[in-house]
């Protein structure tokens, strides 16, 4: 009996990596409108983006207070370190990228947080569909930014060979720069999907077998080591929650300024 309660609570430790539906809505098509706790905890972190924004906008002081601060900071770092190569060119895209930051890093730390399974807690970067729907948002506005830059004709112009090769190898350099920049096109965002969604569920997947041993195990002694590791683990993951928002934003930031200054 015992074997088989420390086992129920291992399973239910390792089912926080699952999808779980909470209002099924009927397909259209192809397509799954149903509310899971995936799209919830997208929502409660959109939410505290939008509020945590819209509370420091209507309380601006000459003296900042600790929640304006933040926000200043926060708004330094994304118009500087994060997009200040743009220059004027880009500058539209500024809080596309602030916005792309916080809301992966809230996404991030909502699911660090210790929720009881009542909440069905959920990390919804740890879900290739949510992390590849924000790198085709990145996808979009690179490829229409390239567009509408350049015209469509420039644009594609700007993938081809450069000046100066000689004419008789023109036509067939053309053809795998063609080739292999429009895979690269494709590939972008296949690699910030993945990239954040393997460091993600890599995190997470450790800390939640370790905690699998701490319930499992049958002596206290046994499980100090791993529940130290653990709380070890859950600090370093904050440091990724934050990395992994960075990276993903400084790419994105790299990527939409390729299609800006394409050809130069």
């Amino acid at each position: 009996m015992a074997s088989e309660a420390s086992g129920d609570k291992v399973s239910e430790v390792l089912h926080e990596l699952n999808v779980q539906t909470l209002v099924h809505i009927p397909k259209v098509g192809p397509f799954d409108f149903s509310i899971t706790n995936a799209v919830v905890y997208m929502w409660v972190a959109a939410i505290i983006v939008f509020v945590f924004f819209v509370v420091v906008s209507r309380r601006l002081r000459k003296d900042p207070g600790r929640l304006q601060t933040i926000a200043e900071v926060l708004l330094n770092f994304a118009t500087g370190h994060l997009t200040g190569q743009m220059g004027e060119k880009g500058k539209k895209y500024y809080y596309i990228v602030l916005t792309l930051f916080c809301y992966i890093f809230v996404m991030n730390m909502v699911g660090l947080i210790p929720k009881p399974g009542l909440l069905r807690p959920y990390t919804p970067t740890a879900n290739i569909n949510v992390t590849f729907g924000l790198a085709a948002v990145v996808f979009c506005v690179t490829q229409f930014q390239g567009i509408k830059r350049h015209g469509f004709g420039g644009y594609v112009k700007s993938w081809l060979t450069p000046p100066g090769v000689p004419k008789l190898l023109v036509a067939p350099l053309n053809a795998i720069f063609f080739v292999v920049h429009l895979m690269g096109e494709f590939f972008k965002p296949l690699s910030l999907a993945i990239r954040l969604f393997g460091n993600t569920i890599a995190g997470h997947l450790v800390i939640l077998v370790m905690l699998a041993l701490v319930l499992k195990a049958a002596s206290y002694i046994i499980a100090i080591p791993p529940l130290l590791f653990v709380v070890a683990m859950l600090g370093f993951e904050v440091f990724v929650a934050f990395i992994q928002a960075y990276i993903f934003s400084l790419l994105s930031v790299i990527y939409i300024e390729s299609a800006i200054y394409a050809g130069h």
